[in-house]
């Protein structure tokens, strides 16, 4: 999915270039809709590859601002999502990391000394600040 914006002052060349615009050949385009508040327009496309992509928005450069989202039909990905949990025993992403969760695991035992260890270096400072006074 896209959406796309461009400037005010822009609206016409978009206008005029958007309705002699064609899209190329691998880009099935499944819905469009305009902000009716103006300068934005969402596109829902299908796209066979990142260089078909690249060519339908090259012809915008400098004209429009593309962000670009992947998006999927909600039954789809729940689907997957439920092939995922079957996979990994529904223990969720660190199941499927393997050794990650346990890195995980030990960065955040890190992190936890490396807070502890600068609570010390704080507390033994203000003691050495408040000696000299």
């Amino acid at each position: 999915m896209d959406i796309i914006t461009w400037e005010p002052k822009d609206s016409l060349k978009v206008a005029e270039f958007y309705a002699n615009y064609d899209y190329p050949k691998g880009i099935k385009v499944i819905e469009e809709w305009t902000d009716l508040t103006g300068y934005r327009t969402f596109i829902i496309y299908e796209t066979e590859d990142e260089k078909t992509y690249a060519a339908s928005v090259f012809p915008f450069t400098g004209l429009c601002k593309f962000e670009t989202f992947p998006v999927m039909k909600l039954d789809k990905f729940m689907q997957l999502a439920q092939k995922f949990a079957e996979k990994t025993g529904g223990e969720g992403p660190e199941a499927e990391q393997g050794e990650g969760g346990k890195a995980s695991e030990e960065l955040l035992k890190q992190i936890g000394n490396l807070e502890k260890r600068i609570e010390r270096l704080e507390h033994h400072s203000y003691i050495q600040q408040e000696d000299v006074t």
